[in-house]
């Protein structure tokens, strides 16, 4: 039978929720008849009590199964459950079908438990609607088993705060064994890749913050638990809130400051382009141009430039004077290579 894929399923409807309340209260503590009339009239309407409760205590009410009568005439849950939790929707199910299609998905399932998740379910979408135009291509090799199996040994030294051995192959394919605290898994949407956030082990001295590429990583081994003392803000305990990551990253002593012309739909391709950093953004009504402050950290800079560089016309980047001078060199070099030397300075 075909399943119906409804937006507002009746599962979440303010009826089922009057009867999970009851259900709920119920395996706390009997209630009256009174006592679910009372949750009737909060959870849904005044009335509905008339159409619910008959069903739940009567003894040929369709859910009459669902509670038990005591001897003083009061009702508890035949489910025991304190805390109830809704059945997945159609929708809810298709759409897990649909997530299932993700190729970073068997990084965290084995093959046997996506094929139970998406058995007999038709799939909400199919992975091949997509097309990311601001992704590159050269992603992680998710499909590798080998990438696989690194990657869950790291999320298995992550949740039982084990160190990591590590063969990784770093600038100019040199190979590097390492032995390192796992601290964080990090995702980037726009090159489809994993870092791996961890502090490097060293005799004697203190731990460095290392990123490493999750597909540069040739070999990957569990090596125990850390048996010398690592600054615990290095290596700090989960769930890894922001302020404890900031020995891996260094913000930029100014921001970016540059200026929207509104031109080309500049704005929303803007605030699009940068919605991964923190950003304040103004408009000057008597110029008619919105002046915009990127925070970004110094690790980011080389991306950044290029990312503004690709707005062309519609952006006059105003501060700080260094990322000025930076842009003007890649200007006139890249001048230089198709027209010849630039005649006077702009």
């Amino acid at each position: 039978m075909e399943q119906e894929l409804t937006l507002f399923d009746k599962l979440y409807c303010c009826y089922y929720q009057a009867v999970r309340q009851v259900l709920e209260e119920s395996a706390c503590t009997p209630v009256s008849k009174k006592r679910m009339e009372e949750i009737c009239e909060t959870a849904a309407f005044r009335e509905s009590a008339l159409s619910i409760l008959p069903q739940l205590t009567d003894r040929d009410g369709a859910w009459s199964c669902l509670l038990s009568k005591t001897e003083d005439s009061l009702f508890s849950s035949a489910l025991g459950d304190k805390a109830l939790k809704a059945p997945l929707s159609c929708l809810q199910k298709a759409w897990i079908a649909s997530i299932c299609q993700d190729p970073r998905f068997l990084l965290f399932f084995t093959e046997e438990e996506r094929d139970f998740i998406k058995a007999d379910i038709p799939a909400l979408y199919q992975e091949e609607d997509f097309y990311y135009y601001d992704r590159f291509q050269n992603g992680d090799p998710y499909s590798s088993a080998m990438y696989r199996k690194h990657f869950r040994t790291v999320l298995t030294g992550l949740s039982e705060k084990q160190l990591l051995k590590l063969s990784y192959k770093g600038k100019n394919q040199l190979l590097t064994d390492l032995k390192v605290l796992p601290v964080r898994l990090q995702y980037s949407p726009k090159d489809d890749k994993f870092r791996l956030l961890c502090i490097r082990l060293r005799k004697g001295r203190k731990g460095l913050p290392y990123t490493l590429n999750m597909g540069k990583i040739l070999a990957c081994s569990l090596a125990g638990t850390c048996q010398t003392d690592v600054d615990r803000d290095s290596a700090p305990e989960p769930p890894f809130t922001s302020p404890s990551l900031a020995v891996f990253s260094q913000k930029a002593a100014e921001p970016a400051v540059i200026e929207i012309d509104g031109r080309r739909n500049s704005l929303e391709r803007c605030m699009l382009k940068f919605a991964d950093y923190e950003k304040h953004t103004i408009y000057d009504e008597e110029r008619a141009v919105y002046t915009c402050s990127i925070y970004y950290d110094i690790q980011d800079e080389t991306e950044l430039l290029i990312d503004l560089l690709s707005f062309g016309p519609v952006i006059r980047v105003l501060e700080p004077e260094r990322l000025v001078q930076e842009i003007r060199e890649r200007v006139n070099r890249q001048h230089r290579r198709l027209f010849g030397e630039v005649r006077e300075a702009f």
